[in-house]
């Protein structure tokens, strides 16, 4: 039986119970949604954190914040949640593709280059799995063409480049708390902006419009002062209602706490799938190139063995006693969806495609040694009987 409780402890509970206890309408004395918000842009490097109620709102709101609208494109990877794609056309802008590097599986700049059109507004490269694209090349595409760089690191908590934290590289970072990923509150959501004029616009943007409310420490929320008046003003732009909850704060605040510790097992996890395949050489896991530091949402191998079934592969390792792992998504533009939408020229990229049905993506979110160590010898023995 595996053991998911290490990922909630007695602080998650007093939290939420000082929320309930304190009473919803007063929540705003305890106001957890202030503390999250500070100690994650402490702990992320940056001036300003706001929380969201899922991280398709932080994407959809971000890209908002950096004027991208009806008539632009926004340059994405394939190969990630179609989120990222979703959330370019919730501003009414179309998502060009980029193909990925064979070695990474990550966004490629030279691809990224030859995407960039008069109608480009922004770059939206996805940390995948843990690991940041090769940002400074991006960087360096985004200012030659004066573009938006906004980092979709759901997947990428304290990852590193250049000994950077992931998530200060663009002009804003948005960050997932859905139930996967390495902290979580169910559903939940962040953007880190270093940029003043970006937070203002996010945190009215995100609260339907409201004029009294800021990126400032301490005025985050609706002040009930002022709209008890008749004649207050309210809604001085277009706004969205994507709040984060109090509650969620809180259950989210107490997994911020300990956020090196969740990194630190998904790591260990890693290593023990890396020590599994060692000198296997039908498969590749995902190249960490030595400037970065991948924070393994999971870890991702391709299986380079035409004559092994994907399936086969998945079911031998189940039988084994392993807990099962993911396909990689379908590349976006393959959707039924996409395919009705976006134009047959924008929907080739070979290495993506060449990539993807092999993928697969191991679960890191284990929590103790006994656990670990089921899931590798179940990898060993699923090497072994596909290597006789």
């Amino acid at each position: 039986m595996l053991n998911q409780s290490w990922r909630i402890n007695d602080k998650e509970y007093e939290y939420l119970k000082a929320v309930l206890d304190n009473g919803f309408p007063g929540s705003s004395s305890i106001n957890f949604t202030a503390k999250l918000e500070k100690l994650f842009a402490e702990k992320f490097e940056s001036k300003y954190a706001i929380s969201f109620a899922n991280g398709t709102a932080t994407l959809h709101t971000a890209l908002a914040a950096a004027g991208v609208g009806p008539g632009d494109e926004v340059i994405v990877p394939p190969l990630t949640m179609a989120s990222t794609s979703f959330a370019v056309l919730h501003c009414g802008a179309s998502p060009v593709f980029a193909d990925i590097d064979p070695e990474t599986f990550l966004m490629s700049a030279e691809s990224v280059n030859a995407c960039v059109t008069s109608k480009t507004k922004a770059i939206m490269p996805v940390a995948l799995y843990g690991l940041t694209p090769d940002m400074d090349a991006i960087n360096a595409i985004a200012r030659k063409y004066k573009l938006a760089v906004i980092e979709d690191d759901a997947q990428c908590f304290l990852g590193k480049y250049k000994g950077k934290v992931a998530g200060t590289f663009g002009d804003m970072a948005s960050f997932s708390f859905q139930n996967s990923k390495h902290i979580t509150c169910g559903e939940g959501g962040m953007i880190t902006t270093s940029n003043p004029e970006y937070a203002e616009f996010i945190r009215k943007f995100s609260s339907l419009g409201y004029g009294n409310v800021s990126a400032e420490p301490g005025k985050s929320k609706i002040n009930k002062s002022d709209i008890v008046k008749p004649d207050f003003t309210r809604h001085v732009c277009l706004g969205y209602n994507y709040r984060m909850s109090e509650l969620c704060a809180a259950f989210t605040f107490a997994q911020l706490e300990r956020l090196e510790m969740f990194v630190a097992w998904r790591k260990k996890c890693a290593a023990g799938f890396a020590g599994a395949i060692k000198g296997v050489s039908w498969l590749t896991p995902q190249k960490i190139p030595p400037e970065c530091e991948n924070s393994y949402w999971a870890y991702a191998v391709k299986l380079d063995a035409p004559e092994i079934k994907w399936t086969d592969f998945y079911n031998k390792f189940k039988e084994f006693g392993g807990d099962g792992f993911y396909g990689a998504w379908r590349l976006t533009y393959t959707e039924p969806y996409f395919k009705k939408i976006i134009p047959g020229e924008h929907r080739h990229c070979p290495v993506a495609e060449a990539t993807q049905p092999y993928l697969m993506q191991f679960k890191t979110n284990y929590g103790n040694d006994a656990d670990i160590e089921m899931q590798s010898e179940a990898l060993r023995k699923t090497i072994k009987y596909f290597d006789k």
